[in-house]
């Protein structure tokens, strides 16, 4: 079982991702750049050509800026957790 302080860490490290996912998606999505939530409908829609309406920018962001920029506010987290918690 997970300690107080484990799940305590989890939990900030999730918060931060979670923030930031908010905030990418926000900025995206006013910078036009297609996020995932419109990217997998046009993979429901039958009647689109997907491969027609995603642009090398989009794929880009999708599949490598994003995961990256995600994973560096998990690393956030993790300081940020340090910092406020230092044994």
């Amino acid at each position: 079982m997970l300690s107080f302080t484990a799940m305590l860490k989890i939990y900030l490290i999730g918060v931060i991702i979670l923030i930031a996912a908010i905030l990418l998606n926000g900025l995206i999505n006013k910078l036009g750049v297609l996020g995932w939530y419109d990217f997998i409908n046009l993979l429901i829609d039958k009647q689109t050509a997907t491969a027609r309406k995603v642009r090398l920018i989009d794929m880009l962001w999708l599949f490598i800026a994003y995961p990256f920029l995600l994973g560096l506010a998990g690393i956030s987290g993790n300081y940020l957790y340090n910092w406020l918690f230092q044994k």
